[in-house]
């Protein structure tokens, strides 16, 4: 059964659960040369239908359904998670933190 799934008022079977309002995440893709690429399984021979950069580059970015009303609308890939922004700080503060201390060497 489907984590996001209420359970069903019936033993029958005859009525499944409806899926929850909202997004749920439903896996992950693995990242590593910065870009996601989207095809028809069909096609995977040749080139994807997209292919989308990704904002920070090699990760695993979360994939969530969107739901409403028992109805799926949108797949969602967020390219800016909280632990790439973390990196992203940590990178910019490695980066910057080297020329403050060669500045200070001449005072």
């Amino acid at each position: 059964m489907r984590k996001n799934k209420e359970p069903s008022k019936y033993k029958t079977g005859a009525r499944k659960g409806r899926v929850i309002n909202g997004y749920h995440q439903i896996g992950d893709v693995s990242v590593d040369s910065g870009q996601i690429a989207i095809a028809d399984p069909c096609n995977m021979g040749e080139e994807p239908d997209t292919i989308v950069s990704t904002n920070f580059g090699d990760g695993l970015f979360p994939i969530y359904e969107h739901w409403e009303n028992n109805e799926r609308l949108a797949l969602v890939i967020p390219l800016s998670t909280e632990i790439h922004n973390e990196l992203q700080d940590h990178l910019k503060n490695m980066i910057t933190e080297p020329k403050v201390k060669e500045a200070h060497k001449g005072e």
